[in-house]
């Protein structure tokens, strides 16, 4: 027998599916049938301004970065196509000497690489788990202000359109958006006069 894995969600939905459909809804008809919700997270953390925000700043903060690897990885790149063009013309010693600078060049261009990834990956997952916070505020404040019982997120496999609030979701990050510029746009205090 093959066990199939459950989320906590899908409990949630197979308990309230449940219910529904063994009356116990019924036998209290005072109570309206639960409003369920689902938002594509995914979406939300591509198109949301402030994940271009996020984006952008990061792109900012490791730029410098970014151009001199590129300009080690040009100048490594010079230095093996001269090897390549003039090693029959070398002396033996030259030839030594190049080959294993272009040994050493590599190998710190590799270690630089690899700490430059992983100082972008370590501010990638740091500026995700902030986004999702404020995400998950978002999506809290519009379920409580529209009566929802139920938001689902991640583990949807299907939703319709009709349950997918994904769209509202995003114009309240939108406005919110821009709620912050305005705010960080408006002077700091009157202006004394003379």
């Amino acid at each position: 027998m093959r066990r199939l894995a459950c989320s906590p969600v899908w409990l949630v939905v197979a308990v309230l599916a449940a219910t529904i459909g063994t009356g116990s809804v019924a036998a209290q008809p005072t109570r309206p049938p639960p409003k369920i919700g689902a938002v594509d997270l995914d979406r939300l953390v591509r198109e949301s301004p402030q994940a271009q925000t996020a984006k952008k700043n990061m792109a900012e903060r490791f730029a410098k970065r970014k151009q001199a690897l590129e300009k080690a990885s040009n100048t490594l790149q010079a230095k093996m196509d001269r090897l390549k063009e003039k090693a029959d013309s070398m002396s033996d010693d030259r030839r030594d000497q190049l080959s294993a600078a272009i040994r050493d060049d590599k190998h710190q261009l590799q270690r630089k690489r690899s700490r430059y990834n992983d100082d972008v990956s370590d501010a990638e997952q740091k500026e995700l788990a902030h986004m999702r916070s404020d995400l998950r505020q978002v999506i809290d404040d519009y379920a409580k202000n529209n009566g929802y019982d139920l938001i689902v997120g991640d583990s949807v496999l299907y939703a319709s359109d009709s349950v997918d609030i994904t769209d509202a979701i995003l114009q309240r990050l939108k406005k919110q958006s821009a709620d912050a510029a305005r705010t960080n746009d408006a002077p700091t205090g009157a202006q004394k006069a003379d």
